[in-house]
């Protein structure tokens, strides 16, 4: 009884990572890709001469 539960331990885990790999998506891509274009963004400022305000990047 004991061999028999020793060895169903890795075939369990063997067999819930093939069925995991098997029902995973697609791969998550985030980011921009190269040579997209980077839209006009606002950041607000914290150091500098304009600390405090609001400052539009493009």
């Amino acid at each position: 009884m004991r061999f028999r539960f020793a060895n169903a331990i890795p075939t369990l885990v063997v067999s819930i990572a093939v069925v995991g790999t098997s029902l995973a998506g697609d791969p998550v891509a985030s980011g921009l890709k190269i040579g997209d274009f980077v839209s006009p963004f606002n950041v607000d400022d914290v150091t500098g001469p304009n600390k405090g305000t609001s400052l539009c990047y493009r």
